[in-house]
């Protein structure tokens, strides 16, 4: 009677796995990588993002405002919203006391909407030194496979001088593969006509400089850099006089010819593309081993080293991650409530760590005959707790 307890409780633990696996699977589906340092993607599901301006026009080193709102999806109870450092421009940009990043949580203190998943930040922002034209690209996404961003462009223009003055240049791509050329737009302007626009572009560090005239077209001058071998360090500017002969030289920007871009690894973290087989595997051999020890202990240790060898490479992959995850790891995050994914996040890496020395000790002690629950069965159910909270994590964006 005993035997037949035990064997269906974990029948019974296994089917619930089962059916939250099947029920999470479509409603949490990883969006891990949505917005990483490679890039970002919106997958909007009703989720709606607004900028009250979309194009600003700053001086270098200024500080500036843009009013940010963002409507989420009724029922779900994280949002969040930010500029992901690896994203666009973000980088360049400083957010004051709202953080490299400017995230801002549902109900935060600099949330102006007090309304459950409606989020309305007042930002200031301060602007690169350099003059050129910058994109800001903010994100909020959801605890659902919602993601959704809205593009800014920040225009940093120095203070007019004599002479022509450089409001807009912009080249495109701006990081060249060895077979483009990279087109040029410029918009220039002064309080008389301009005589002459020259585009000057470099590949030796400046020492000397090829020139080509630019064409006006619509009210901008357009000009091309040619192609250049892989790992050319170009540098360019335009050179603009005005009919008085008054002379203005832009700001220098500079590109190197690079690859076309490495194709993202499959994400095999916060997943459950290894962790789902993982526990699986892990359920199902203690159930059967359970219904027929003698019959079945063979094959329970066979699933159950599978299990761990499955959850080793899911460990594994983190190594992959950028090495700026692992500060989550600071002991202080587990009592740290003021931010629900830091708070969770540090749990799911202490308990992955618990769970993983369970999983090796059980390992071995299988391995040397020794027959026990004591030390896999605690595993298992941390492995379990670990995929839950791995979903909840990875639909939020890193970078």
């Amino acid at each position: 009677m005993k035997k037949q307890v035990r064997y269906g409780i974990v029948i019974a633990s296994a089917a619930l796995v089962l059916i939250l696996i099947a029920t999470s699977a479509l409603a949490f589906p990883s969006q891990n990588g949505a917005c990483t340092a490679s890039g970002c993607h919106d997958s909007s599901t009703g989720m709606t993002i607004s900028a009250s301006e979309t194009t600003i026009n700053v001086e270098p080193d200024t500080a500036f405002s843009v009013n940010i709102q963002v409507q989420g999806v009724s029922g779900q109870n994280a949002l969040l919203l930010k500029f992901p450092s690896g994203v666009a421009d973000n980088a360049l940009f400083d957010y004051g006391s709202l953080g490299a990043e400017g995230a801002v949580d549902d109900g935060d203190a600099a949330d102006k909407d007090a309304d459950t998943d409606q989020i309305e930040v007042d930002y200031g922002i301060t602007a690169p030194t350099a003059p050129g034209s910058y994109t800001l690209h903010a994100f909020a996404a959801q605890h659902t496979p919602n993601a959704i961003s809205v593009e800014i462009t920040v225009v940093v223009t120095a203070p007019a001088g004599p002479g022509p003055a450089f409001a807009l240049i912009n080249g495109t791509p701006k990081v060249p593969l060895d077979t483009e050329t990279v087109s040029l737009t410029a918009n220039i302007t002064s309080e008389v006509d301009i005589s002459e626009v020259t585009l000057q572009y470099s590949t030796d560090n400046r020492s000397t400089w090829t020139n080509q005239t630019m064409t006006s077209s619509n009210g901008l001058y357009i000009g091309t850099i040619p192609a250049f071998p892989l790992d050319t360090h170009v540098v360019y500017r335009i050179v603009a006089v005005d009919i008085d002969g008054e002379e203005s030289i832009s700001w220098d920007s500079e590109y190197i010819v690079s690859l076309p871009p490495a194709e993202p690894l499959p994400q095999l973290h916060y997943g459950w593309l290894l962790g789902a087989p993982a526990i699986l595997l892990a359920y199902i051999g203690t159930a059967m081993e359970y219904y027929d020890e003698e019959k079945y202990t063979r094959v329970h240790g066979i699933m159950l080293s599978l299990a761990y060898i499955l959850t080793s490479i899911n460990v594994g992959w983190l190594f992959l991650e950028d090495p700026s995850v692992w500060n989550v790891m600071n002991p202080a995050n587990l009592i740290n409530l003021s931010s629900t994914i830091l708070f969770i996040h540090s749990w799911h890496v202490w308990l992955g760590i618990i769970s993983m020395v369970l999983g090796t000790l059980a390992f071995l002690t299988h391995i040397a005959g020794w027959k026990t629950c004591n030390l896999g069965l605690p595993a298992v159910v941390i492995w379990t707790i670990l995929g839950f909270t791995g979903m909840y994590l990875g639909v939020f964006f890193t970078g």
